[in-house]
This record gives C-alpha cells, structure tokens and sequence, in this order.
C-alpha cells in the first residue's frame, strides 16, 4: 500500500510533478484537450526592468519556469536567481542555466537568506499555497529597501478554478465511494499467493461497470475516464498480467491518484476569493510590502485566469 498523505513529507503531491517533467499548471480544459496560458510575456516585461547584476528570488519555483525566463530575459545582464520549493526540485535543478538555482524542500513561511539579499521576487501561482501571514512576512525581510515583487495568485473565480473543482466532484461521483481498487489489489493479491481469484474479480468487474456508468460527457470528466479506463486494463489482464507486476502499477496509479486529488483540492482552497485578497494585501503592508499594481489576469478569450499584483518593500 501506498503511504497516506499524513505519512508524506510535505510537498509530496508536487514531488512527483514536477519530477516527471511537466511544466504546466495554468491549464484550460476544452473540448480538444487542455489548453496552458502562457505567462512568459508576461515576466519578461517585468524581469526586464531590473538592473545588472540583479539578485532575483523565485518563490514556489516548482519546475523552475520563471527562473528561466529570468535568466533568458537577463542573458548578459549577469543576473543570479534563485528558486526556492517545499517540494522536491532536484530534476529541474538539473535541467537549469548556469545563473539558476533550485532548492527544494524551503518553507516560504522560513526562508533560508539573510535580511536584504534580493532586488525582486516572484510567484507564479505559489505563495497562495503557503501561510500567506508568515510567507509574506519572510518575503518583506529578504527583499532589499525599494526591491520589488510580482505575483500571479489563483482566483476563486477563475476558469482553472472553476474547473479544478468541477473535477473533483467528477471523481468523487465516479470513484469517490469506489471499491474498484481494493478489488484489483484483492484480486492479484489472490493471484499472487495461488488462490481463486474468481470472487475478487467479480467485485472488481462489478466496481468498474458502476464507476463506468456514472462517467459523463461533460470535459470535467476527462481525468477520472482514464482513471476507469485503467482500472477497466487491470480488469481485462486478470488472466494474462504478471500478478507482482500488476500489484505494483496498482501502488503507482493509487499514489498517482491521491497525489492528483490533492493537488486538485489543494489549489481550489488556496484560490483567493475578493475578502481573501484584501487580507492578502493587508498581510502584506503589515510585512512592508506596499501594493503598486494589481489587475486581473485573462487569456486571449477573455477568461479569468488568475489575480496579478505587485508590490514594492518601504
């Protein structure tokens, strides 16, 4: 079995994000498939404005997006940028340009930097997730007098977030209450050591039909479809997959699961509503960050992606 969430370290549902390569998380679903917004123009006009030899601090990096783009936008400018991650970085530290680093396993609420050692900051949909009180706090202590900070903050009613929760009430209609993956690992299991397995895959059959007819048309239902649809696979290679091996996939796609679902929640509770960014501003001029700017973040549609504010240390 997988470890729970609670037995995790924290960062772990983004752990293995970010570990596999991906390099989106502002994505729209539509009917042809998700869709990312781009943010690039939108950092390097801002990374733009800053000077030689500018000391730049990345905050929730994750795959280290916006360090690249700092570092693209300060190709001999001799900028040094640092990304900072509560979760597990190291692959795209790997992947990062020379002016570039990457550290994982950093609370944004206990920066470790002395006071003043950054001209700027940035968070693209990151420091939303953290203990705003304490982050920001952090955040005006590591910023230089004058250093600047923008930030890109998941909106309540944005689309993603619209749609991340419709998601998850997708799965929780589907496989929510499921026993689909305790059969399957019951019926391996019983495979494994050699007994009749016939019980546990009639159950197993039966979960996945229910989860299979409760399945909808509607785009939100794309994540949880291929779930089933790997369930229904495990189904299917009852007489022919290894059971060892399929127990173990099982483990992956169990822990793949939980690890989606609490992304999922995660960024649905972490979206500020109109209140959440006022407290959000008030946090920060508490911490001497003075609020310069602030708009709301839209795609070529026209569709609410996200709130977009900067600020400046007093």
């Amino acid at each position: 079995m997988s470890p729970s969430p609670s037995e995790k370290r924290r960062g772990w549902h983004w752990s293995d994000y970010w570990r596999s390569g991906r390099t989106d998380v502002m994505t729209v679903q539509t009917a042809a498939g998700p869709v990312a917004f781009e943010t690039q123009p939108v950092w390097a006009g801002w990374f733009g404005t800053f000077d030689t030899g500018a000391q730049l601090l990345d905050l929730a990096t994750g795959n280290g997006q916006v360090a690249g783009y700092a570092s693209g936008v300060g190709a001999g400018k001799g900028f040094a940028i640092t990304g900072v991650d509560y979760a597990d970085v190291e692959a795209a530290a790997a992947r990062m340009p020379a002016d570039c680093r990457l550290l994982g396993g950093v609370a944004l609420e206990k920066l470790p930097f002395a006071a003043a050692a950054f001209d700027g900051a940035s968070s693209q949909f990151g420091i939303e997730y953290a203990d705003t009180r304490a982050a920001l706090q952090e955040l005006g202590r590591v910023l230089k007098p004058g250093g600047r900070a923008l930030m890109l903050i998941h909106h309540a009613d944005s689309v993603i977030t619209r749609q991340t929760a419709d998601q998850i009430a997708a799965y929780d209609a589907v496989l929510g209450k499921s026993g689909a993956i305790r059969h399957a690992r019951r019926a391996y299991t019983a495979q494994l050591k050699g007994l009749p397995a016939a019980a546990a895959g009639d159950g197993l059959r039966a979960a996945v039909q229910q989860a299979a007819a409760r399945l909808e048309p509607a785009v939100a239902f794309e994540p949880v479809r291929y779930m089933v649809g790997y369930l229904d696979d495990l189904l299917r290679g009852l007489a022919s997959y290894e059971p060892k091996s399929a127990l173990e996939r099982l483990d992956v796609f169990e822990a793949g699961n939980a690890a989606w679902r609490h992304r999922q929640q995660s960024q649905t509770q972490a979206a500020l509503d109109g209140p959440g960014r006022e407290l959000f501003i008030q946090r920060a001029a508490r911490a001497g960050l003075v609020l310069t700017a602030q708009s709301d973040l839209t795609d070529t549609g026209g569709q609410l992606i996200g709130w977009q504010a900067g600020f400046e240390r007093a």
